[in-house]
């Protein structure tokens, strides 16, 4: 797949970044020497100094098989034009564009946007960013709620200390023990190693591991799991930009009988927060001042999100906050250089913006079968979700043809509005909605298998 991504910067790169790893062919353009040096330094992809939005540019580099233009320019109207070019100079099939301006994206504009411009997705990382949070903030006690099509099954990411019951007993013998109560482990991380798990395999104390779950027995999964969720009654945002600003909205409209303070350190941004927020009180503050955390009485609130631009801001307001009392603390980390011993200093929940954009992308881009997916922590692997289509070669295959040691695992089955957990000597039928969770190294074999004959 030849994909060229228009801006270098952060976005740009992660997406180069994991795109390459597939051994995709990656072109990236920007106009700074110094952040395409850093490319053509750390990337194997081809990086280019120019303008994303020049058409000759474009022209050169594009060629005409190109089958992705992915434009993350800090201008959003720089982003617009690249697209423009992609579709009525390049026949480029797919087009994605950052958008930052909210005019764009006002719900009243956003339809006409993407029907009249020449753009296939609308990527808006800050309304990313703040949906994902509100949807973990709506199950207290998970590091981190995975986002399905299907309505049946919900994949969480979770944590197990020394007082988890299921710790050091096999998988095999807790699926037994609970029959009733349909979930898979599909991966752990433990220390340095990320495993995904056979029957005998188990759980251990200081594990994080993403678990699928048949939604109607969530509240009895984390219950028999020993993990706490009871319903927030106090949150504290720690930074009123764009994601404190839409996560605010979010938890106003889905989450009414949550009290709610924003502290934000610009006057002015304070104010507007102040005249844009019925019934939230914003103080205007530094949010790694402790006197302003204690103004702010984080001590008495159930849980504390730091979404500042700043990295070093969010980690420290999240261990001042925690020291001060606050139950659980979700951090926004840029930098994945940091997430490695944060939980180690009590940090509950980090999420990693550049992750939730790539998952958004690949939504978009993955081929075959597969419409939803979803990058794990530390970029290790996807979970994602595919249909079986009528003309499929895995129709009478078994399971296990996908259960494949260290490298992919079926985790549940929607068959006919219904979910289960598919052994491995069960056959594959049409029409199956199959959850996967598959290694960086086996993601292109399954897509490829996944494909319809006609692909």
């Amino acid at each position: 797949m030849k994909v060229i991504i228009c801006g270098a910067n952060q976005i740009g790169y992660n997406i180069a970044s994991y795109l390459a790893a597939e051994e995709n062919d990656i072109i990236i353009i920007d106009e700074s020497p110094e952040l395409v040096g850093y490319v053509q330094e750390t990337l194997d992809v081809q990086a280019v100094i120019g303008q994303g939005s020049c058409p000759s540019l474009l022209e050169d580099l594009a060629g005409d098989d190109t089958d992705i233009l992915i434009a993350v320019m800090p201008s959003d109207e720089r982003n617009i034009i690249a697209c423009q070019i992609g579709q009525s100079l390049l026949n480029i099939p797919v087009k994605i564009a950052h958008i930052r301006n909210q005019s764009y994206l006002n719900s009243k504009w956003l339809d006409q946007t993407v029907h009249n411009f020449p753009i296939d997705y609308i990527i808006s990382p800050e309304r990313q960013v703040a949906r994902v949070i509100l949807s973990n903030l709506k199950i207290p006690g998970v590091m981190e709620v995975v986002h399905l099509e299907n309505s049946e099954s919900i994949a969480l990411f979770l944590h197990f200390d020394e007082h988890s019951p299921m710790n050091n007993i096999p998988l095999q013998q807790i699926g037994e023990q609970f029959s009733g109560l349909p979930f898979r482990v599909l991966g752990i991380f433990r220390n340095e190693d990320f495993v995904i798990p056979g029957a005998q395999d188990y759980l251990m104390s200081g594990d994080d591991a993403y678990v699928l779950v048949e939604r109607e027995k969530l509240s009895r999964f984390l219950a028999v799991f020993g993990i706490k969720s009871e319903p927030l009654e106090k949150i504290i945002i720690a930074g009123g930009g764009n994601v404190g600003l839409y996560l605010a909205q979010g938890i106003l409209r889905e989450m009414p009988d949550v009290s709610l303070k924003i502290i934000e350190n610009n006057k002015d941004r304070a104010r507007l927060l102040a005249e844009t927020l019925e019934d939230v009180v914003v103080l205007h503050g530094n949010v790694i001042d402790l006197n302003v955390l204690k103004e702010a009485k984080v001590s008495q609130s159930d849980m504390m999100v730091s979404v500042t631009n700043d990295d070093a801001s969010n980690i420290l307001s999240s261990l001042l906050g925690k020291n001060l009392g606050v139950p659980r603390v979700t951090t926004l980390v840029s930098n994945m250089m940091y997430p490695k011993f944060l939980p180690s200093l009590g940090v509950d929940s980090i999420l990693n913006p550049g992750f939730i954009t790539i998952s958004t992308i690949l939504n978009h881009i993955r081929r075959g079968s597969i419409r939803t997916a979803h990058v794990l922590q530390g970029e290790v692997g996807e979970i994602f979700e595919a249909s079986v289509p009528s003309d499929s070669k895995l129709i009478g295959e078994k399971f296990g043809l996908l259960n494949v040691q260290d490298k992919s695992i079926v985790g549940g089955v929607i068959r006919n509005e219904s979910f289960y957990i598919p052994r491995s000597d069960e056959f594959i039928e049409e029409n199956d909605h199959l959850i996967l969770l598959v290694s960086n190294t086996y993601i292109g074999r399954i897509e490829k298998m996944l494909r319809s004959r006609n692909d």
